[in-house]
């Protein structure tokens, strides 16, 4: 066993057992309506147990979204370990005779292996295939470092490089296919332990709300390779020799064995490819080669006339743009002086060469004006908010950023450091 304390031994099997389902049986086809039942038991139980039992001054309203460390996550978390240890000690005291724990133990090291196998190979493909991660856009490269968030920092660094997002993919799928194989498994749990280290320190350091998921697989690494930890110590620090020790091997008859490695095999497959397929199917949507929009590009107001008028750019101007940015399907974000923001909702006629800018909140606020498009600049023709307007603009592009520009230098005479 991974551990010889039975009570720590029972709450540890209690404890992920519980946060691991409804995996496996959730992918298993047609029946995919057990992770929604439950979501809404958990989703019903929750909230009620935060607002009568811990009486929290707030309601939980937020459920499953990009966050993982939401108020529901953690209460969700206590609820769990509450269970288990109530488990633990029922387990307890009916098991008067102690039974061999080694066969639980291979089961459910298994089911570990596999939930962090599958995990690992939906973020692995996501980095390999840089999907999670994208090259920094045109708001990135005009946001002041100051007002990035700490996560929106942590993005930007990675996706900066997509040799860099590449690797880590490459590593969490490397750690995810070797623990998945029986034979591999402490392999694969030791890369996947200073791998998910690595995130796990990104998460917590950089305040990217995966902080609890991305500790409980670094835990599960940890737990599917601390059968060997002592002889690592020793053969790597000692240099003393070590004895292998004996596996439980669960099917002994030949046409059971033969049935298990044939369904072992299936499952591993499906984790491995399953991931790889949902990747495959965003990546035209979310790629690198995502289609962009008919204008795509970021235009510098060079002129700006309101009303006939020339405006002078002051940080006090709210009539002025300074920017206009077109990188996202149906939106456009500008840029006043003092670099504020506001966007609209866009529909581009390139037939017509108008651009229809439409308010969010306002749906009677709708702009239309005609563009008029060379190589190098863009000029925009019409009425906004009651003033008409003509504004002239010049393209840029990534190359005119230090950042996506400086390119990759293998001999430096001095440290490039602006």
């Amino acid at each position: 066993m991974f551990i010889k304390n039975r009570f720590l031994f029972r709450f540890i099997v209690s404890f992920f057992t519980l946060l691991i389902i409804p995996f496996p049986v959730s992918y298993i086809p047609f029946l995919g309506f057990i992770n929604t039942w439950f979501s809404n038991m958990y989703q019903a139980f929750i909230p009620w147990f935060a607002k009568n039992i811990l009486h929290l001054d707030k309601e939980i309203t937020v459920f499953e979204n990009g966050s993982g460390d939401t108020t529901y996550n953690y209460v969700l978390l206590l609820v769990i370990v509450i269970v288990s240890f109530l488990i633990t000690i029922i387990w307890t005291v009916l098991d008067k005779k102690k039974h061999n724990l080694i066969r639980l133990n291979y089961w459910f090291i298994t089911l570990l292996r596999y939930f962090l196998g599958y995990n690992m190979m939906s973020y692995g493909w996501q980095k390999v295939i840089p999907m999670q991660f994208s090259e920094p856009g045109f708001f990135r490269l005009l946001q002041p470092l100051g007002e990035m968030s700490p996560m929106g920092l942590a993005w930007t660094f990675i996706g900066f490089s997509p040799e860099y997002t590449i690797f880590s993919g490459v590593m969490e799928v490397t750690g995810g296919i070797l623990v998945l194989y029986y034979r591999t498994r402490y392999l694969g749990a030791l890369i996947l332990t200073g791998v998910m280290a690595n995130v796990m320190a990104l998460n917590y350091f950089y305040d990217v709300p995966v902080k609890l998921f991305s500790t409980e697989l670094w835990l599960m690494a940890i737990i599917i390779v601390s059968p060997k930890i002592k002889q690592l110590i020793h053969t790597l620090l000692d240099l003393k020799p070590t004895t292998p020790q004996l596996s439980f091997i669960p099917f002994l008859k030949s046409k059971r064995k033969k049935l298990s490695v044939i369904g072992t095999w299936i499952v591993m497959l499906f984790i491995v490819i399953y991931p790889l397929i949902e990747t495959m199917r965003y990546i035209d949507e979310y790629g690198p080669n995502a289609p962009k929009p008919p204008l795509y590009g970021l235009y510098e107001v060079t002129s700006f006339k309101a009303n006939g008028k020339e405006i002078v750019p002051t940080l006090k101007d709210t009539v002025a743009w300074r920017y206009v940015d077109i990188e996202w399907k149906d939106h456009t974000l500008f840029y006043r002086t003092d670099m504020s923001r506001f966007g609209y909702s866009t529909q581009i006629d390139t037939l017509t060469q108008k651009i229809t800018w439409a308010s969010y909140k306002d749906t009677t606020k709708v702009y239309t004006m005609k563009y008029t498009r060379t190589d190098s600049t863009m000029r925009f023709q019409g009425i906004h908010k009651n003033d008409t307007i003509d504004c002239m603009t010049k393209i840029l592009t990534k190359d005119d950023f230090r950042l996506t520009s400086r390119g990759y230098n293998w001999i430096q005479e001095y440290p490039f450091n602006r």
